[in-house]
């Protein structure tokens, strides 16, 4: 009885020359054994399937956490534990482990091993070297930014002012607060420098959170007029009077602080009542 062998094989496969090869040249194809011979086509690869960006639930909980820090809802002084912090986000323990830890990187929060974590809160002294910081580096990012802003970029900061004057209403000052963030932002980012950006964020937002406490009825319009200033000078593409405007726009606001009667007051810093809901603790925390 006769057998047939089929043989299957990829076009366009050539074997190696070969001694044992009629003449030595390439055979290209292969014969079977017998009468039948299937022969598959290799086919293109297909394009992988490209997923969607997806948002890490960790860096939900940390832009969240940090949101109501920096409103105080979460405030200065407050205990939490990250039970308490998973129920008030609603996202399970891993990703809001990771945002606390970044936050505690951040200077916003103070662990306190198998117990849980305190708001941390800024003391005078903390609060003024934050400051002393910021009049060492913001300067030279407006002077940066004064040189390399894109016409864009203007445009875009320009529109920040004018949003910020309709905000300068002291019932406005959470919403003023976050356009001065912004404003702030948007310079560093002209600056085009991602060092400077890293930097600057960190000690504008800790020292936002003493703002919504300590700042006078008309400190609004204060600082919409050194914004103003500040951006007169970049739009001129000035950094001598960028780097000008944005140190006195610094210890402006540092003088304000510093002259308050109640400056040093521990109730600047920790909250007169602590909110339990969530499981939060109704108690103060002196540190």
């Amino acid at each position: 009885m006769s057998k047939k062998f089929h043989v299957i094989y990829h076009t366009g496969l050539k074997l190696p020359s070969h001694s044992n090869y009629p003449g030595g040249v390439h055979r290209d194809t292969m014969s079977s054994v017998g009468s039948s011979i299937a022969v598959v086509k290799t086919r293109p690869a297909r394009p992988a399937i490209q997923a969607a960006p997806r948002v890490s639930l960790a860096n939900t909980a940390y832009t969240d956490l940090k949101r109501r820090i920096l409103s105080l809802e979460l405030e200065p002084g407050q205990f939490v534990t990250e039970p308490a912090l998973c129920d008030l986000l609603e996202l399970g323990r891993m990703p809001v482990h990771q945002a606390v830890h970044r936050l505690m990187s951040e200077g916003f929060v103070q662990i306190l091993p198998r117990k849980g974590m305190i708001i941390r809160p800024d003391s005078l002294h903390d609060v003024l070297e934050l400051l002393e910081a910021r009049s060492i580096i913001e300067p030279q990012i407006a002077a940066l930014a004064a040189k390399r802003i894109s016409a864009e970029q203007l445009v875009a900061v320009r529109a920040l002012i004018v949003r910020s004057s309709g905000l300068v209403d002291e019932r406005h000052r959470s919403e003023f607060l976050i356009a001065d963030r912004a404003f702030h932002q948007a310079i560093a980012e002209a600056a085009g420098n991602s060092v400077l950006i890293d930097a600057q964020r960190p000690l504008h937002e800790r020292t936002a959170r003493r703002h919504l406490r300590v700042w006078e009825p008309d400190a609004l319009s204060v600082t919409q007029r050194e914004h103003e200033a500040i951006c007169r000078a970049i739009g001129r593409r000035d950094p001598v009077a960028a780097a000008k405007t944005m140190l006195a726009h610094v210890q402006s606001l540092r003088k304000r602080i510093v002259g308050r009667p109640d400056a040093g007051a521990r109730s600047m810093l920790v909250p007169e009542s602590v909110d339990s809901r969530h499981g939060m603790l109704n108690s103060k925390v002196s540190l």
